[in-house]
């Protein structure tokens, strides 16, 4: 039974929103005006609202984190006891934001029809992770859903976590110079001029730092809006470039031997791939769709090129040890681990544990690093502020020693 996002009025007159299951757009209004609501737009789950014309469109992936949260309640209440449909039901009751509200509702229409949830999954209009449909399929198959839910959503967290961690990295820093640049442009552009104009009528000598701030100043007055404009078209221009899949890989590739880094992003990638594999494998997926499956988890291309040559390498008859000898996709740690994993059966288990190991040095390697670029950065900007403070100050302190 397919689902519908409204927008209705009440007898108020108060605009309300919110999803209703039915078996076409007419029986959707239907049941609307019984329960006393006028329809103003209504369009089936996952496709784009147009007045009251609908035009179908896969929607973006949904946040991992939401899914996570899901996936655990599913898990939580199928142990329960409850049948899945009902378990849905009572999560669509209880969600917390209408994007969820909207995303289970899309799976509930597709199992009242009769598919399983791996199939609702795939057919849902929110594109779910190919890990987590293979992950709940063989769930449903062994009986065993429920443990298979709650180990999905907990491979979900720790790879976002792994992003948040690089995330995090970058935040600070960023946003530190971004303050830096538009405060000391307003100073350059509103402040200094008027200062220093009091200098230059006099028509003394000047200090070089004032000097250097006056020419600064002159310089953003004059072209600030064209360095700007540079920035912003440069910006959309690298953006309409990465739409290329060939320039982005090389971008990936360039990116992968930046210093620190590169070093972060490749940590991190191993990481969700050795979690991920290590999770299908445990739930058990075949080996090769869990490695194609896995690869798909890797978002610089450049590695996930590798890992798809470890596929092949493996669809070849080769160990994945070997394999990933041969596609130098990783340190010696990984092959090592995963050799002892092939060696006593116990794959699943390393695979694990080098996606608990990649994820510890990658939080370490952030924490040394925000530790030591914050008071550099924290210098950097009083540097600045000292060198207008001084451009300022010098003129007026020569000033009242000729008085």
């Amino acid at each position: 039974m397919p689902a519908f996002d409204y927008s209705a009025y009440n007898k108020t007159g108060k605009l309300s929103s919110g999803v209703i299951s039915a078996d076409s757009e007419r029986q959707a209004r239907r049941l609307l005006k019984e329960q006393g609501l006028l329809p103003s737009t209504l369009a089936e789950v996952g496709e784009k609202k147009t007045g009251k014309i609908s035009m179908g469109r896969r929607e973006a992936r949904v946040n991992n984190f939401d899914l996570s949260l899901l996936l655990q309640q599913q898990a939580i209440l199928i142990q329960s006891g409850l049948p899945l449909e009902e378990a849905l039901r009572m999560t669509i009751e209880q969600a917390e934001t209408d994007r969820q509200r909207r995303m289970v509702e899309s799976w509930r229409s597709e199992i009242t029809e009769g598919r399983s949830f791996s199939e609702a999954l795939r057919r849902s209009p929110y594109k779910i992770p190919e890990s987590i449909i293979a992950g709940v399929g063989v769930g449903e198959e062994s009986g065993h859903l429920h443990r298979v839910l709650m180990r999905l959503a907990e491979d979900l967290e720790s790879n976002a976590e792994n992003r948040k961690t690089i995330s995090r990295a970058m935040i600070y820093p960023a946003t530190l110079i971004a303050t830096s640049i538009i405060v000391v442009s307003i100073m350059m552009v509103w402040v200094v001029p008027k200062i220093t104009a009091i200098f230059m009528s006099s028509k003394r000598e000047l200090p070089l730092v004032t000097r250097v701030i006056v020419g600064l100043s002159e310089f953003t007055q004059a072209y600030g809006l064209f360095v700007l404009a540079a920035v912003v078209a440069l910006a959309f221009a690298f953006r309409q470039a990465m739409k290329d899949p060939q320039r982005k890989e090389r971008w990936h590739a360039l990116i992968l031997n930046m210093p620190g880094m590169g070093r972060w992003i490749r940590m991190a990638n191993i990481s969700d791939w050795a979690r991920s594999l290590g999770v299908l494998l445990n739930n058990g997926v075949p080996a090769l769709a869990a490695l194609t499956i896995s690869s798909a988890v890797v978002t610089n291309l450049h590695l996930r090129g590798k890992f798809e040559a470890v596929t092949e390498g493996m669809r070849q008859g080769s160990s994945l040890k070997k394999a990933l000898e041969d596609s130098q996709v990783g340190s010696g740690f990984l092959i090592h681990m995963v050799g002892s994993g092939e060696a006593s059966s116990e794959l699943d288990k390393m695979l694990l544990r080098v996606s608990e190991y990649y994820s510890v040095r990658l939080n370490n390697a952030v924490e040394v690093f925000l530790k030591l670029v914050n008071p550099i950065l924290i210098i950097f900007m009083g540097m600045i502020i000292l060198s207008v403070v001084a451009a300022v100050m010098l003129p007026i302190m020569d000033m009242n020693n000729m008085i």
